[in-house]
């Protein structure tokens, strides 16, 4: 699971100040998050708040890189809180840093998340577009779970390449065009490919 994230943990120790949707690291961080979110069990839907959550934070707050992962950690603590019936204990998420992110600073910087959003936490995601009715007829291959979570590894896909800034609706229409193409057989690109793999839920089915 820490294998995505080790070039970013490894940077040189400059207190660089930049935005996250310039960042060359952005996409490592996400793929990290992702493991992170699939070892705990939480949903792709905790996933993906997690990354509008740090890209919204980022955009206001800016960068210091050396705290990269404590605000990417951060977020996916505050979307559990948010989507998930049952989370993880705090310590847990200090686990997956290797110690680097202390519960101290997660909490901080929790707070500060939730005065940057005004603590208003409600927004429309990808997801709530993807009917069931649809799934039901997108494929006789897999089942309206599977389907889903496929639908749901494309929108995560798409998220990794795309900052949350662009339209939830788009995003949604572009998981779609992804998750279509291999449903219907098309090549599977790397990228999607790595969210299928790493997606406990699905993984014996690309594996």
């Amino acid at each position: 699971m820490k294998r995505v994230f080790q070039d970013i943990t490894n940077v040189s120790r400059k207190n660089i100040k930049l935005t996250i949707h310039k960042s060359s690291h952005r996409r490592k961080l996400v793929k990290w998050l992702y493991e992170v979110m699939d070892d705990f069990g939480y949903s792709q839907v905790t996933f993906s708040t997690a990354i509008f959550i740090l890209d919204k934070y980022i955009e206001t707050r800016g960068l210091d890189l050396e705290k990269y992962q404590l605000v990417g950690i951060s977020a996916l603590f505050l979307s559990a809180k948010i989507e998930e019936k049952q989370c993880k204990g705090i310590e847990d998420y200090v686990h997956v840093t290797d110690s680097t992110c202390s519960k101290e600073e997660i909490l901080e910087k929790e707070v500060d998340m939730l005065e940057v959003f005004g603590f208003n936490l409600m927004f429309k995601l990808p997801h709530s577009f993807l009917k069931e009715k649809y799934l039901e007829k997108v494929s006789d291959k897999y089942t309206v779970k599977q389907s889903q979570e496929i639908f749901f590894c494309a929108f995560s896909y798409v998220i990794e390449k795309n900052i949350c800034g662009s339209s939830m609706y788009w995003i949604y229409l572009e998981g779609v065009k992804e998750a279509e193409k291999m449903l219907s057989g098309g090549e599977v690109d790397a990228g999607l490919r790595f969210y299928l793999e790493n997606n406990k839920r699905i993984k014996d089915i690309f594996v």
